[in-house]
């Protein structure tokens, strides 16, 4: 019995530290505020935007500067290059075409941001706020790209020829073939010299080459995702179709709204395929480090499932958290993992049902999926709650499933907090 005993023990420390072992070093250095860890410069990055106001200044879901910080997050975690971080950090600092906030004069700040940042960081960063975003991204970009639906079809096309590679048999070169035609129209969307567009202030001719446009995209994913929810989607009158188009105009809708999750992962979905398959280079690669969202830029989202997903999710959140009615919270649960597999808040609430229930196996795979995809965004869904928060969460109830255990009083539930191997070392 004390082998036993002994062994049990054993086997949750190895999951407990196999756990903080799989959160990439630079998102713990992220959850800890370790900014130097980051990058060393980053401090004095932060108290710039301080000294000018940011803080200050609104931004949707919080400030200005917990915004630019946060996308700069993203940036870092997906392994985006030093020029793109520094303009995520920076990348309204003169005003552009979406938002009024020039913390930077263009005039008179440009030398002292490439003082500070460097001239290539600089200068992505001026270019990033003269050109018009909306419109390269829209109507220059995505507006020649597939449907959602269509590229779905791609992504499936692609996954099934990469199966049959694997199983190997006579059908596989024939399925590889169908899956790359399908996806070189992916590559005509950009033209080989890049895309010419007018500047915001002077309405002058400014020329964005295709890699440019690749890092631009791999912000506005970052953008996007950090900021949305559903008072943007009222506003733009979203819940029609699920579609991000900006195209409404309910400007009166009341801020901040009920703050459900956003409408963004088909639209952000289609942006990261892009990035795969669409901007890449000569040798096929892609111009950029890819998320790791999407599975790696490989699946897309139809706004029919991602309307399906929310809705489910609401409701059961809603609706559905008392005891009596976890029955139906589980189907609602599982029906919007079914819908869109890339949201981890739903195996965050899916684990605890299973810890209740001492169904300890499946608490711990939810909890587990819910952690892999937190570290992936770097940012929250239901935005309700802080990004950290749910991280936590996430590995609490890791630890406590890998322990086979659970609170079944109130003043258990308040007892948690504390994850397992704070003081393991990372490496970022």
């Amino acid at each position: 019995m004390a082998d036993a005993k002994e062994a049990s023990a054993e086997h949750e420390a190895q999951q407990a530290s196999s756990a903080t072992a799989s959160i990439p070093g630079v998102v713990r250095a992220f959850l800890r505020g370790d900014l130097t860890r980051v990058d060393e410069r980053l401090p004095e990055w932060m108290e710039v935007l301080s000294g000018v106001g940011a803080g200050e200044c609104w931004h949707k879901k919080s400030s200005f500067k917990a915004h630019l910080y946060e996308v700069y997050k993203l940036c870092k975690i997906w392994g985006q290059d030093d020029d793109v971080c520094k303009c995520a950090l920076f990348h309204s600092a003169y005003s552009n075409s979406y938002v009024n906030l020039a913390i930077f004069q263009e005039g008179a700040d440009r030398g002292r941001l490439r003082e500070l940042l460097g001239p290539s960081a600089e200068e992505l960063i001026h270019t990033f706020c003269v050109v018009p975003r909306h419109n390269l991204v829209y109507d220059d970009v995505l507006a020649a790209a597939p449907s959602a639906s269509d590229m779905a079809a791609m992504a499936a096309a692609a996954t099934e020829a990469a199966e049959k590679a694997a199983a190997g048999g006579g059908d596989a070169a024939a399925a590889a073939a169908a899956a790359a035609a399908a996806t070189a129209a992916l590559r005509r969307v950009v033209p080989a010299e890049g895309i010419t567009v007018k500047h915001i202030k002077t309405g002058e001719p400014v020329l964005v080459p295709r890699k440019t446009i690749a890092q631009f995209l791999a912000m506005t994913i970052a953008d996007f995702a950090e900021q949305l929810f559903s008072w943007q989607d009222a506003m733009f009158e979203n819940d029609a179709d699920g579609r991000l188009l900006y195209a409404g105009g309910n400007a009166r809708s009341l801020w901040p709204g009920a703050c459900k999750p956003g409408l963004w992962h088909s639209g952000l979905s289609r942006m990261a395929f892009l990035l795969r398959h669409g901007l890449t280079g000569p040798d096929g690669a892609p111009l950029v480090p890819l998320p790791p969202v999407f599975e790696n830029c490989t699946q897309v989202v139809t706004e029919a499932d991602q309307l399906a997903a929310r809705d489910a999710y609401w409701q059961a959140v809603c609706a559905h958290t008392e005891p009596d009615q976890h029955d139906e919270a589980l189907r609602l649960l599982r029906a919007a993992v079914w819908h869109n597999p890339h949201i981890a808040e739903p195996h965050v609430l899916l684990a605890q049902v299973h810890a209740q229930r001492q169904q300890w196996d499946e608490a711990a795979r939810h909890a587990a999926r819910a952690l892999k995809l937190f570290c992936d965004w770097g940012t929250a869904w239901d935005k309700r709650m802080p990004w950290e928060a749910w991280v936590a969460m996430s590995r609490v109830l890791l630890h406590n499933a890998s322990r086979r255990t659970w609170p079944d009083r109130p003043f258990g539930m308040l007892n948690l907090g504390l994850v397992p191997d704070l003081d393991q070392p990372y490496d970022v």
